[in-house]
């Protein structure tokens, strides 16, 4: 498992950073990979801090001091550098950060209002919500992918499932707020603790975070296509197999 990576994407830490440590841990993220060739000074320089800062950032990151820090981030490279390795390595990340369990939920509610279903998402999110609508066919579910705002206006009574990786996008917010005004239910895959996720009756939630880094998520909906094959098979599984 990467040591220094992800810690550099979340930058969850026990307490609040300083702007020179947060100007140190931005230098590491941008040049991650040139990290082990480079010392102390020359960061320190690059980044416009002190070798002390970059020792005192090493230990928020977890690490006794610099020379351990950079070490760690090697071991990531070379992760990084393999391939096939780096991939397997991000899917298993990716799957630890999906609350499996809370899918229970929405497959319950997705079953109970099948015959009213319409499924929501922008972007690479709507492309997700087509795949979605595609595999639900193949159970005998014919959800509609709306697109506008509009469209909610003909569809009253019926149960919206809005994907939204973040959980925050303005158009996804107004859907989920016009959806409760028409008595539309709404339902979500979403961020976990997002304002998609608090305003839904059920939502099957992740708490991937946005990676900036070449390398690490090849395709940003990756984890939204895990998740809704899961639902797919867990409906299938439940109510649509012979067990």
């Amino acid at each position: 498992m990467y040591r220094v990576i992800h810690q550099l994407n979340e930058r969850n830490f026990d307490r609040a950073i300083t702007k020179s440590e947060a100007a140190v841990l931005d230098y590491l993220e941008d040049h991650f990979r040139k990290i082990p060739d480079e010392t102390v000074i020359k960061i320190a320089q690059e980044s416009y801090t002190s070798q002390a800062t970059i020792n005192r950032t090493a230990k928020l990151l977890g690490f006794k001091g610099f020379s351990e820090m950079k070490y760690a981030i090697k071991e990531d490279v070379d992760l990084l550098n393999s391939e096939t390795h780096s991939h397997i390595r991000n899917t298993e990340y990716i799957l630890s950060k999906i609350d499996f369990n809370s899918a229970d939920c929405l497959i319950k509610e997705l079953y109970k209002n099948r015959h009213k279903l319409l499924l929501f998402g922008l972007g690479a999110s709507n492309v997700s919500a087509q795949y979605m609508a595609r595999q639900l066919l193949y159970l005998g579910i014919p959800a509609i992918v709306v697109s506008e705002l509009q469209m909610l206006k003909q569809f009253k009574d019926y149960t919206i499932l809005i994907l939204s990786s973040s959980g925050e996008t303005q158009r996804c917010l107004q859907i989920m707020h016009d959806a409760k005004k028409v008595n539309i239910k709404v339902l979500s895959i979403t961020k976990e603790n997002s304002t998609i996720m608090l305003g839904s009756e059920c939502a099957f939630h992740h708490d991937v975070p946005i990676d900036k880094m070449e390398g690490i998520s090849r395709e940003q909906q990756l984890h939204m296509i895990l998740m809704i094959n899961e639902v797919i098979n867990k409906l299938k599984w439940k109510y649509f197999s012979n067990h």
